[in-house]
């Protein structure tokens, strides 16, 4: 590496830092001051576990939910019928296997099991990061490692998502590990860690419809996908009964009911209203799956294969009835494909979506270092009625990765069309 190339990775590093410093005082100061003490995620999760695992008592029943409302609220939730949904309102949202996930902590603490959870949410970010660079074949040194797990540690959804000791991060890593070892032709683990994932259901599924076309189209040698994955879930939900009878239907009464007592809408419901919502959402996956089917022959080690897996969970984030920043660490393979490849590919006006793109991602830090610098002369306080600003640029993000992307399959196609390969390939 010449000086310049050094020099240049330095900058970039300390503007890392100098990122992640911003948005860790705009999160600990600005957006997270006015919550309770006891506010977060993982204490639902947690305490359904421990009393599912130590007591055998039911997740789902309004007793746990209530339970757990006195201590994140301070009391229960005063419902005004048995069937509405503030009786189970922050309760248990997963289905029962998730509870195994955390096994270990329900034997500890809360205060020690959050403690866990936090090392452990730092680690599988870390771990995530490091298993997309390696499927996608990123060639970086340890300098441009560091600087790239800065920014992602020091961005709002990651950083949401470890305070908040969401399980979005494990999601997120269950699938950066599927996939990872789907390209490395390991099949039956990919299947296994696919199936896992499913404990955050909508974070995989558009995922899987996909992966579902591209093992059928060459089921010879893709069956074992199939196989293990089918295996791992038949499993799951097996295991998933035995702890609790009648498991799905209580879960889906869950998901309907947490529908209504959170904001359970997706970006496309604010966009055309949910009566038309879900008819959009249809149409953007059908038309994804038609943009991935050129693709569907590639092999799972190919530049293509994750530019479209890219895709279908930068969509999901579209589509799915969410718009928690903590989910969009989905995002993090989009961007890792944008930035390997955006000198080959984005040329005219497409350089305008690639500017845009990095735009909106750089829009919070910048925001955040704005709040840094204004409280040397104004008051925290003053400054908390600007806690939303940082997050402006949060619901145009996936969109405008999803069309990044599409602007990349785009290219491949018509390149490989010509016969050229610009792409780097295994």
């Amino acid at each position: 590496m010449n000086h310049a190339s050094s020099s240049k990775a330095v900058l970039w590093l300390l503007l890392g830092a100098l990122a992640a410093g911003s948005m860790a005082f705009y999160v600990f100061q600005i957006w997270s001051v006015n919550q309770p003490s006891h506010f977060n995620d993982f204490y639902a999760p947690w305490w359904a576990a421990h009393e599912l695992l130590r007591h055998g008592r039911n997740p789902y029943s309004p007793a746990v939910a209530h339970e757990i409302q006195t201590v994140i609220y301070g009391a229960p939730a005063k419902a005004t019928s048995a069937d509405n949904p503030a009786n189970i309102a922050g309760g248990f949202a997963y289905p029962p296997y998730a509870a195994l996930l955390l096994w270990p902590t329900v034997y500890l603490p809360f205060s020690a099991a959050q403690k866990l959870h936090l090392a452990l949410s730092l680690l599988v970010t870390l771990l995530s990061l490091s298993l997309w660079l390696r499927a996608l074949l990123f060639r970086f040194s340890s300098v441009t490692w560091l600087t790239i797990a800065l920014f992602l540690l020091g961005s709002f959804p990651a950083m949401q998502g470890i305070k908040l000791g969401n399980l979005s991060v494990t999601a997120a890593a269950l699938i950066a590990a599927a996939l990872f070892f789907l390209s490395e032709n390991r099949s039956v683990l990919a299947g296994i860690f696919l199936a896992l994932s499913t404990f955050k259901p909508q974070f995989s599924i558009v995922l899987i419809v996909w992966l579902a076309v591209w093992t059928a189209s060459d089921w010879r040698h893709r069956r074992s996908l199939a196989g293990s994955f089918l295996g791992t879930m038949l499993l799951l939900v097996l295991v998933g009964e035995w702890l609790v009878r009648g498991w799905i239907g209580q879960f889906l009464s869950v998901v309907g009911a947490y529908r209504q007592y959170t904001y359970g809408h997706s970006l496309l419901d604010v966009w055309f209203t949910p009566s038309w919502g879900w008819i959009a959402a249809s149409l953007l996956v059908l038309a994804t799956l038609v943009i991935g089917w050129p693709h569907r022959l590639q092999p799972a080690n190919s530049t293509r294969f994750f530019l479209v897996a890219s895709l279908m969970l930068a969509v999901t984030l579209i589509v799915i009835p969410t718009l928690a920043p903590h989910a969009q660490l989905l995002l993090l393979p989009g961007f890792l494909c944008v930035l390997r490849e955006q000198k080959s590919i984005f040329k005219g006006w497409t350089k305008l979506l690639l500017a845009g793109a990095w735009t909106l991602l750089a829009w919070p830090w910048i925001a955040a270092f704005g709040l840094l610098l204004a409280s040397a002369a104004v008051p925290v306080a003053t400054l908390i009625q600007f806690w939303a600003l940082p997050l402006d640029s949060s619901p145009l993000l996936p969109a405008a990765v999803a069309l990044a992307l599409g602007c990349l399959l785009a290219s491949v196609r018509r390149a490989a069309h010509q016969g050229h390969s610009f792409l780097a390939e295994k």
